[in-house]
């Protein structure tokens, strides 16, 4: 079974391409919670597939851009809740671009999703859990 990774989150959201423009955009991708350390919470959508996707905050035109991601820890279990996979991935840094940045927070985000099958080695039913953090730039700034 493949790991699925921060790359994937905050592809699965953080988890990363998605930059819709608009408040009234239909989200596409997976939809996850994140809270940061500004006190805010978000409801954000991605769906691209590369490592540092932006994530799209599905109640404004607010876009999180990651620039780095603390360890990823993933687990899954299967039908019963037998744990079939565990894996904690290290953090990755988006170049030079994490160094010094203003107006960056921290979020941290988890999730689960349960299979429908769609997705060979991932059988339906199975469940993937997984949390960590992002520090993130959001824009428009606020």
């Amino acid at each position: 079974m493949g790991h699925r990774s921060t790359q994937g989150l905050l592809a699965f959201g953080v988890a990363s391409t998605l930059l819709m423009g608009t408040a009234g955009a239909d989200p596409k991708g997976n939809v996850f919670p994140i809270t940061c350390d500004n006190g805010q919470s978000y409801d954000v959508a991605v769906n691209g597939n590369g490592e540092f996707s932006p994530a799209h905050d599905t109640a404004s035109n607010a876009t999180l851009v990651p620039v780095s991601f603390g360890p990823f820890t993933g687990t899954v279990r299967d039908l019963d809740g037998n744990v079939v996979e565990s894996f904690t991935e290290p953090g990755a840094s988006k170049g030079q671009s994490a160094k010094g940045l203003k107006n960056a927070v921290t979020c941290s985000f988890s999730f689960t999703e349960v299979s429908d099958g769609s997705d060979p080695g991932f059988p339906a039913g199975y469940t993937f859990s997984g949390s960590g953090t992002a520090v993130v730039r959001i824009t428009p700034n606020r």
